[in-house]
């Protein structure tokens, strides 16, 4: 990239749910049934349609947990 846009179109910030406190199920270690998912996570990665992959991906997650519980 040769440089930015500045804040008002960026794609990404910092913040969010930190996965430490998280299991591998995205749920949260301190509050049995309570699950995050997607962009409210910390997690930063690519521009291209890789934050709605995971998004989706990390919704599967939850589902298939849900369902298996």
């Amino acid at each position: 990239p040769a440089g930015t846009f500045g804040f008002e179109r960026a794609e990404v910030t910092k913040g969010g749910v930190k996965t430490e406190f998280l299991d591998e199920n995205l749920e949260c270690k301190s509050v049995k049934g309570l699950y995050f998912i997607g962009e409210v996570l910390d997690i930063t990665g690519m521009l291209g349609g890789y934050n709605l992959h995971f998004a989706f991906a990390s919704a599967l997650k939850v589902a298939n947990a849900l369902k298996n519980s």
